[in-house]
Order: C-alpha cells, then structure tokens, then sequence
C-alpha cells in the first residue's frame, strides 16, 4: 500500500498577517467559547466560531483539525475531509487530524486509504483506541503485496487481541499465501485433490518447508482460529498426512518443523479435526495411536513427534494414561498441544461439576439440537479484544446494572462484555454443559469476578426469578422449537426500558442453508462428523452457487459449527415481516440494525428520511434489493418501552 501524494483543496495555503494584542484576546476568547460549544455538542455554533477563528488564523493546523472534527460530527464528510487534509499538509505530525481522518475515509468506504491513516496516527500516538480502529480496517481488506510492514501490524492485531481473531483471520490469510513457495503448495494439492501428495514433496521441499515453519503469523493463527480458506486447509490437510508418514517412520525432524507441526495439531483441535481423512489415513493414524498408548502404559521411550501427530488426529484426553504426559519435560511447543488437549480439558471437567443449573434440564432440551452436540464446549477460542465493545450502537450506563446472555455457548461474548462492562452483573446460560465449562474456565483466566455461568433451558426461563437490563440473544431463537413463545419469554425477562440485542439468520442465509439441506437429504448424511467432512466436500464440489457460497462462512471450518448450521433440520424463519408483526403485537420498540458504516451509507442514499432508520418495512425493501447487505445475519437491537408513573 503505497502513501498517496496530499494535495490541498482550494489551493495555496494563505499566510497569516499579523494580528494586534485586541483582536488576539477576542480570538481567544472565541477559542474558549469554541471549544465550550464542540464539548457540549453545540456543533454548528463550534463550527461558526472555528471558521471566525481560521479566518484570522489560516495557517492553524490544530484549528482546521478540530473544525473538521465538528463537520464529521454533523455529516459534512467532504467538508471535514478537506479540513483533515489541509491540517496534515499544514503539520504531517497531527495525530488527531490523521486518526479523524480515517475515520471519514472509512464511513465512506475508503478503506484502504482509511487503513493507510490509521496506521499513520497509530504510528504517531500508540493508543488502544488507535488498535481498536486499525483492526475495523485490517477486517475489511486483503493485501496482495508484503513489504513486511502489513505482516508485522497484522501479528500485532491478532497477538495483542486488538480483535477477535476470526476477525483478523481473512486479512492475515491474504499475506500468508503471498509467500511463493506457500501459494505453490497450495495449487498443487488444488491440482490433485482429492489424492494427496507424497510427503517427499511436501517436506522434501525445502523452501515450502521453510516457508510454514518460518512463518511465525501461520503458526500464531493457526493457535488461534480457525483457518477459513479451502485453498490453505487442502494444503494443510497434506502436511498432516505427511507429518503421519513421518512419525511412523520414525525419523527426525528439526525444532523448526516440530513447532509448525504443534501449531498444526493445535488447529485440529480447534477445528474439531475438520480436515478431511482417507480410510488409508485413518487407518494409520488409529495404529499410530495404539502404538503411542502402548508405549504410554508400558513406560516405553517414544519420539517426541508422536503426540503432536496424535494430536493432529485425535484429542489427546481421549487416550488411555493421557495424564501422564503432563509429568514428562516437552519442548515449549510440545508442552503447548499438552495444556490444550489434557490440562485444560480436564479442569473443564472439573468446573462442570459446579455449575449450576437455574431450571429444569429435561433430557430432550427446547432447542433443536443432536444430543451428541452438548457434549462438545464449542465453539472453541482463545483470546478476547482487550476493549472492543460487544454491543455496538448501545450505550451501557454507568450504574451497576444486570445483563443476561442467552444462549452464551462457551462464553465468547459472555467474557467479552464482563471484562469491557465491569460495573455489570453478567449471567451467562446456555444448555450445553460442555460449552459453559468452557466459558467459565476462560472466565477464570482473567480473573472475572461479575460473570456468572449456569445451565438453563430458556423455554424455562421464568424460572430464574429476576430481570435484567439488557439481554444478548444471537444465534438461538431461530434454533429454538417455538421460537416466538422464547422470545416473549426473554421480553418477560427484560426490565422496562431495558434494551434486547437480537442475531437471526437473514433471508438470504436461509436459501443458502436450505439448497446445502437439499444435498444433505439426498446423501442420507447424519450428524457424525464423518459425515460432516464428506457434505463438506460436496458443498466445496457443487455446482449450486447458494449451497457453495456457505463455505465462506466461518461457521463452514469446525465440525459443530457446521453441524449447527447446516444439520439443525428445525430451524425456524423469523422473517422481517415477521419481526415487525412480533414487536408490535408485543409493545416493543425497533432500535435499528446493527451494520457497518458502508451499509448503513446505502440504506441512508436508498431513505433520505431520518425516521427510516427504525422502519421496518423500509429495512425489509432495503434487504430485498441489496441482499449481499445481509448475507449471513440480521443483527438489531430492539428496547422495551419504560412504564408511565401513575
């Protein structure tokens, strides 16, 4: 990304004439009131006064910067742009003017170049405000060079949590496959899929070998998330295959490789051992496996790479004397895939056993799922943002308030808004045992105090005996049996004048699942995972452009998450239409849609009218004309009304 020339609308700059000791006190003056007014939002008056003041001034960088700040906070985009600018040229050092800056550049869909000012004022000033916002850019944008200076600022993102990692996952991705040797092995095992590779080419190459295991960003996303392009898994799925091959072998490999291969096996299991296996390749990892565990009860010395590609193939807790691996001295790497697959699953088990249940669990739960799916915690993930807020568009007061989230899964979002909100009381239920050890085990490791873990069947939810502030729902009404008696249960939940944030699966997403449904029914697949694996490959294979465009979603890369998404037969369809005739019949305000600034910028150009923004029927005609708007989900907030005195 290279820095574009500035030039300055309008012209030359003027040169200021000297200015006598009254008019300077009466500017001075008019600063203070400026300032004042931009403090109390009094825009259009700071505007006036900063223009009076620039008239005098014109050479002011800090000036032309604050007035541009007033004329973003009105609307003006191109006014406040032209300000920004002429501030930069004026002083290239203004932090502020280079952060707003962006900011406008963003709104209007200029990512690249809002990306370019970001980084400039992060450069400048290393603010977490600063990290927060390089991150919205980083999501949105995929390089195609690497000067080294984008792959160090995308390590930073996804090490320092500026993001949560699967946000992060696309842009670093995109820098990955620049390396040569990386794009070269990704188009052979393309090319001969879905045969695989021998291990003399993929590890026999030196320079794709030294290219994933001196790619510190693959290894360090590969800890983190799950990787979401078909191209690097089919790669990725080769190197697994050659890394068994290798073990049973029994030759050695050097520290470098041993650390991918750990990073690799660390993916696996968050993934859920998604990759796709040959019978050949099961077979052999299942006698590498008994070897290990016999190796194990036995007291046998075996090569250190044995556990990592177990690992690879299965969840070391799985295995027989699996804890005594946590007595021997590893490799930092090694001891890694240890503490993911033994250590933490077992205090996992521990924690369940304390978790409370806050209604009745009946064996059949009121959510449409496989009753196998509840003994997996998913999904699965290992860092937070340190300060991105959970609830966009909602303001969260500053009194100690009660917050629900229902259906938390393993506690992403649940931690999330405990850390950012630590005035609140944060109750975080779901029915999947698994899943909120999960969550309460991550709660452990940053010391949350106002987070509380329970198990709880929503259809039951009157049960909990008290109401809350603000409830998260997404990702569960429409999973629910009877979706509308959930959703008026949660409104009972909610205190008057509380506010709900609600995720359903839009329109669009729907016909996507439905035509994958449609290859699912014709194949007779169940809920297994070998299953998974092989309707995965068919929806990669089909011809039909609604099912294929699910393998973008993330959802698409774990085995639960695809299960969740593509094999719950019982969703239900809560239209637009729908949602309006719900809040209506219930006496609920719609708040509006939750969507990025490029969306909100359409929706605005389709309805001049401010009022449209809380519409309903406008949204639903916005939906159906720009559908790639919503392409996965609705996300919208609604509020309860307050009761009136009297």
């Amino acid at each position: 990304m290279k820095r574009k020339e500035r030039r300055v609308r309008g012209g030359s700059i003027a040169t200021a004439a000297p200015i006598d000791p009254v008019t300077a006190g009466a500017l001075a003056e008019a600063l203070n009131a400026a300032f004042a007014n931009h403090q109390a939002g009094a825009f259009a008056e700071a505007e006036r006064l900063y223009r009076h003041i620039l008239s005098f001034r014109p050479d002011h960088p800090d000036l032309h910067s604050r007035l541009g700040a007033v004329l973003m906070a009105q609307g003006k985009a191109v006014e406040a742009t032209a300000e920004f600018e002429l501030a930069i040229v004026l002083q290239p050092d203004l932090f502020e003017a280079h952060a707003n800056l962006a900011q406008v550049y963003l709104a209007g869909g200029r990512v690249e170049m809002a990306l370019e000012e970001a980084i400039r004022s992060l450069e400048l000033k290393d603010t977490p405000p600063g990290r927060i916002f390089v991150a919205r850019c980083l999501r949105l944008v995929r390089f195609t060079a690497d000067d080294g200076r984008v792959r160090q600022l995308a390590m930073r993102a996804l090490t320092e949590s500026w993001a949560r990692p699967r946000d992060l996952t696309g842009v670093c991705i995109s820098i990955i496959k620049l390396n040569a040797a990386v794009r070269d092995g990704i188009a052979k095992a393309n090319a001969t899929w879905p045969a695989r590779l021998g291990s003399t080419e993929l590890l026999g190459s030196s320079s794709l070998s030294a290219a994933l295991a001196n790619d510190e960003l693959l290894c360090r996303l590969l800890e983190h998330d799950p990787l979401t392009d078909i191209g690097l898994e089919r790669l990725l799925t080769n190197i697994r295959g050659a890394m068994l091959t290798l073990a049973r072998s029994e030759a050695k490999c050097d520290d470098r490789l041993l650390d991918f291969y750990c990073s690799l096996a660390r993916q696996c299991f968050i993934n859920e051992y998604v990759y796709a296996i040959t019978d050949s390749e099961a077979k052999q990892a299942r006698q590498l496996r008994h070897s290990f565990e016999k190796a194990l009860t036995s007291g046998d010395t075996f090569p250190v790479l044995w556990p990592v590609v177990v690992a690879a193939y299965f969840p070391l807790h799985t295995l027989s004397n699996a804890e005594i691996l946590l007595q021997r001295p590893w490799p930092q790497s090694v001891n890694a895939v240890m503490v993911q697959q033994i250590k933490e699953p077992a205090q996992e088990r521990s924690i369940a056993s304390a978790i409370a249940a806050l209604t009745q669990i009946e064996p059949q739960p009121s959510i449409a799922v496989d009753g196998e799916a509840n003994k997996i915690a998913y999904p699965r993930w290992v860092a937070v943002p340190s300060q991105q807020p959970l609830v966009a568009n909602i303001s969260i007061p500053p009194k100690a308030i009660d917050i629900l989230i229902a259906g938390c899964a393993s506690g992403l979002s649940a931690v999330e808004l405990a850390r950012q909100a630590n005035n609140a009381r944060v109750l975080a239920i779901d029915f999947n045992l698994a899943s909120l050890s999960y969550g309460k085990r991550m709660a452990q490791n940053f010391g949350l105090t106002n987070l509380e873990f329970a198990q709880a069947d929503l259809m039951k939810g009157n049960a909990l005996g008290k109401q809350f502030d603000f409830i998260h729902c997404s990702g569960l009404l429409d999973h629910l049996v009877t979706p509308w008696e959930g959703w008026r249960i949660l409104l009972g939940l909610l205190r008057p004048g509380g506010t709900m944030q609600v995720g359903v699966h839009s329109d669009i997403a729907r016909r996507r699942i439905a035509a994958a449904r449609a290859l699912i029914d014709k194949q007779g697949y169940q809920m297994q995972p070998s299953d998974i694996r092989k309707c995965r490959e068919d929806l990669i294979a089909t011809d039909d452009p609604l099912a294929a465009s699910l393998t973008q979603w993330a959802d698409f890369f774990t085995i639960s998450e695809c299960r969740d998404l593509l094999f719950d037969v019982h969703e239900q369809q809560l239209t637009l239409h729908d949602i309006k005739s719900f809040l209506t019949a219930n006496d609920i305000e719609f708040g509006g849609f939750i969507v990025d600034a490029s969306t909100g910028n359409r929706f605005a150009a389709r309805f001049a009218d401010p009022a449209a923004i809380t519409d309903l029927d406008s949204w639903a005609s916005f939906a159906a004309e720009t559908p790639d708007a919503f392409p996965a989900t609705y996300q919208f907030w609604v509020r309860k009304r307050a009761e009136t005195p009297g």
